[in-house]
C-alpha cells in the first residue's frame, strides 16, 4: 500500500512502531481504493514493474546461455577440424609407410638375404670351434702342423 494520508488515512496515534489507524478508516480506504480501481491499477502497476524486471533477466541469461552453447559449438567444430587433419595425417603417414616396406621389399633380395645369413651362422660356429680348440690348446698345435 502507498502513503496512508494520499489515500484519505490519518493516523489516530503514533507509537515505536509507527503510526496506528482505526479499523474502520482502514477498511472504508481500502473498499474506496477498490470501488475506484485505484487498487488494481497499483497492483498492475506493480506487477508490470515485477514483469519487466523478470524479463530483463530471462533474456540475460538466454543471451548467456546463448553465449555458452556458441562456445560449445565453436569447440566442437574446432575439435572435429583437428580430428579430421590428424586422421589425414595418420593415414598418410600409414601410405608412406606400406610404401617404404614395397620398396624395400623390392630392393632388397631375400634369397641371397638368407644365403648370407646362412654364411653367417657357419662363419660364427666355426669361429666359436676355433675359440674351443685355442682354449684347449689344440690350435697351436695344429697350426704348427700346417706350417
Amino acid at each position: 500500500m502507498s502513503d496512508p494520508i494520499s489515500i484519505g488515512l490519518a493516523p489516530v496515534a503514533i507509537d515505536k512502531h509507527g503510526p496506528k489507524f482505526l479499523e474502520v478508516d482502514v477498511n472504508f480506504a481500502v473498499a474506496r481504493m477498490i470501488n475506484t480501481q485505484t487498487y488494481f491499477e497499483r497492483k498492475a502497476k506493480k506487477m508490470s514493474i515485477d514483469l519487466d524486471k523478470a524479463q530483463m533477466h530471462i533474456e540475460d541469461a538466454v543471451n548467456r546461455f546463448g553465449k555458452s552453447l556458441n562456445n560449445l559449438q565453436s569447440l566442437e567444430e574446432n575439435f572435429v577440424s583437428k580430428s579430421k587433419k590428424v586422421s589425414s595425417a595418420v593415414k598418410d603417414s600409414e601410405e608412406k609407410l606400406l610404401q617404404g616396406l614395397s620398396r624395400i621389399e623390392k630392393a632388397a633380395n631375400f634369397e641371397r638375404l638368407s644365403r648370407y645369413v646362412e654364411l653367417l651362422e657357419r662363419a660364427s660356429h666355426a669361429m666359436n670351434q676355433l675359440a674351443e680348440l685355442q682354449k684347449d690348446g689344440k690350435l697351436d698345435k695344429i697350426a704348427n702342423a700346417i706350417k
